[in-house]
């Protein structure tokens, strides 16, 4: 037992000099180096949320890239927020120009960039949509500390948080047959103006038509499907570059023979 009691402090003492030869430069997302260029193999999907850091290596600024695929005809929102103190201290009244968050092709050319969040904190956020038929499976986005960042001194302890949401709102029903007429009615209650495109599917999910414009800020739009797609019926999907939750509405089917109407919310993904 003696033996024991003496032994232990000496082994704590042993592993507590040799566990900093343990700490690595670079954070659990990218052990081997790989999510600092196209190689990554960590993807952001709808609903995603992950916390990184741009501790850098041996000198490096840290890049952190995610892959990011996109699916037809959608919108998407990311965030970059949680910045810690040393990501994000700047002085009152400074741009906060403390880190950069931006899509980007596979070569790392600039495809889009991100805006304050707000004009009093360092968080960013930038939306995009996929306007065409096909799936986009060669576009990244990709974080970086800015000029008025820590850069090539960032330590463990730069951290943020990393938001993915597809912001597609879906409505399960427009009519345009028989006696009835449908209007959607759009909705923006962002602080900018968000360009949309309203989209037409059939029951048995084809697309029909389109109807595209912007919706000024806390500004609204009454548009006639019938205009869009007449005599016809089915459901709508709006792809949009507010935020999430920003643009909202609905569809509304009118009965004149009886006066009655029928509302159906748009909706988004929920996480």
């Amino acid at each position: 037992m003696i033996m024991f009691r003496r032994a232990v402090p000496a082994l704590v003492l042993t592993l507590s000099i040799a566990a900093p030869a343990l700490v690595v430069a670079i954070d659990v997302w990218d052990l081997s180096g790989s999510d600092g260029s196209s190689g990554t193999d960590n993807e952001l999907a709808s609903g995603s949320a992950q916390v990184h850091d741009l501790q850098n290596n041996a000198g490096v600024a840290d890049q952190d890239w995610f892959l990011v695929g996109q699916h037809p005809y959608s919108s998407y929102e990311v965030i970059v927020d949680g910045l810690t103190e040393e990501v994000a201290s700047i002085p009152v009244g400074e741009p906060n120009d403390a880190i950069r968050l931006d899509r980007v092709d596979a070569g790392g050319g600039i495809l889009g960039t991100a805006t304050g969040i707000s004009a009093i904190g360092a968080g960013r956020t930038m939306r995009f949509r996929n306007s065409t038929a096909s799936d986009i499976i060669n576009q990244y986005i990709r974080v970086q500390s800015a000029v008025d960042g820590c850069t090539t001194v960032c330590t463990s302890n730069a951290e943020y948080r990393i938001q993915m949401r597809e912001t597609t709102l879906m409505a399960p029903r427009f009519n345009n047959t028989g006696t009835q007429t449908t209007v959607l009615i759009l909705q923006n209650g962002g602080p900018a103006s968000a360009s949309y495109s309203a989209r037409y599917w059939s029951s048995a999910g084809v697309l029909l038509a389109s109807t595209s414009g912007t919706l000024l800020s806390r500004g609204a739009a009454v548009i006639s499907t019938a205009s869009a797609v007449p005599g016809q019926s089915g459901t709508i999907t709006v792809d949009h570059l507010g935020r999430y939750g920003e643009v909202t509405g609905k569809a509304v089917a009118l009965e004149p023979a009886t006066g009655f109407s029928f509302d159906t919310p748009l909706v988004p993904k929920v996480y």
